[in-house]
């Protein structure tokens, strides 16, 4: 089977100096560099994503859409652009971000609410008002 993660894999800074955690964990433990804090962090798979709360690199967020504004550093940029979408292109992205889960073996929808019960996808009108 393949799934798409949704990553690469490498290790992006994504903080603001403000944001950065006391300790950078990609040192060795008795390094003079351990000391001096981290906004590097692995980029997460965003595949199961909706079933991960709580979210972003600490876990400090409850929802999706808090951990999209939180990106900084390298990440800016994906968070400006995301800030720019209209808001209801804003609120599709967090939707299929909430799509990505990982479903229980059995599981015969693919779009599933919380409690895995079968959840309608309305499609978006394209230009001409039609839905596909």
């Amino acid at each position: 089977m393949w799934v798409d993660a949704y990553t690469d894999f490498k290790l992006h800074d994504i903080c603001d100096a403000a944001d950065r955690e006391p300790l950078d964990m990609n040192q060795p433990q008795w390094s003079d560099t351990l000391r001096q804090g981290n906004c590097r962090f692995l980029t997460k798979r965003l595949w199961g994503a909706a079933n991960e709360k709580p979210y972003f690199h600490h876990g400090l967020f409850t929802t999706l859409r808090q951990a999209i504004l939180a990106h900084s550093g390298e990440a800016k940029s994906s968070r400006v652009a995301f800030q720019a979408l209209p808001a209801a292109e804003r609120d599709a992205v967090v939707e299929f971000l909430k799509t990505l889960q990982v479903l229980p073996p059995g599981t015969k929808d693919l779009v599933v609410d919380e409690r895995f019960q079968p959840r309608s996808w309305a499609a978006a009108p394209d230009a001409a008002g039609q839905t596909h």
